[in-house]
């Protein structure tokens, strides 16, 4: 068991070794792809949904609890806009459809 320590989460972040490694392989993906502030996004809004997962009761961090919040997580493009009114509610709706297991059945 590793203690990640996460932007957007203020204490250590317990999880296992492959979840680890998968976040560490987003984050450089991203990095590559789109450059370090859209990694710093990333990892903040990755280190607040774990946190959200640890508060609601969840004792640590999973590979597949890891792989549902770095695979189903988006950054939005550059170009756009982030969404306001309906469309950060369907946006939300959208994310945690995403986190159940429902993927691309929305939208």
């Amino acid at each position: 068991m590793e203690h990640l320590t996460v932007a957007g989460h203020p204490e250590p972040v317990p999880a296992s070794e492959v979840a680890a490694a998968l976040l560490r392989r987003r984050l450089d993906e991203v990095r590559e792809s789109r450059g370090q502030e859209a990694a710093q996004k990333l990892e903040t809004m990755i280190g607040e949904r774990l946190g959200t997962l640890l508060d609601g009761g969840a004792p640590s961090i999973d590979v597949a609890t890891m792989r549902s919040v770095v695979e189903y997580i988006e950054l939005p493009s550059e170009d756009e806009p982030p969404p306001t009114g309906l469309g950060k509610v369907f946006a939300d709706l959208k994310d945690r459809a995403a986190q159940r297991g429902y993927g691309n059945r929305i939208g």
